[in-house]
């Protein structure tokens, strides 16, 4: 991502958390899960997904990571249908975060499924995301609980 470009991102979510009353050290990641994405694919993917959720959840750019996890078609069955004849290849998205309102979550929701929509050029429908939410006492950074 150009200097310009996490300038940008830093200013849309300085003004994202300016108007919402979020902690910017809540530290939402991704495990993104899908097939044969190029390496361009992904690179986009973290730059519209961070971007996403900067937006949607008033953090820092800093503090968003991905996991990306390539499905092979040996290991992928939908509808009934097992690997190359599953005709909808889903990227299936485990968002984990810190608790927030339904609200937020269909904010990120939506921004988030947007952007990965358009970096692996499929429509929104096949993309889903699950969110896993925890209570900062069940999540530990540098060996501390995070409400500490």
């Amino acid at each position: 991502m150009s200097i310009q470009k996490q300038d940008l991102l830093r200013e849309k979510c300085a003004a994202a958390f300016s108007a919402q009353s979020v902690s910017r050290t809540d530290m939402p990641f991704l495990e993104i899960f899908d097939f044969d994405a190029r390496p361009a694919a992904r690179k986009m993917a973290t730059e519209r997904a961070t971007a996403a959720l900067c937006e949607a959840f008033a953090v820092e750019p800093e503090t968003v990571s991905l996991y990306f996890f390539a499905i092979a078609p040996e290991a992928y069955g939908h509808a009934g249908k097992y690997g190359d004849a599953a005709d909808t290849k889903r990227i299936f998205v485990k968002l984990h975060a810190y608790s927030r309102s339904r609200a937020l979550r269909a904010a990120a929701a939506a921004k988030v499924t947007e952007a990965l929509a358009a970096a692996y050029g499929t429509t929104a429908k096949a993309v889903v995301i699950y969110f896993f939410e925890r209570d900062p006492s069940e999540v530990s950074h540098a060996g501390q609980l995070a409400d500490a």
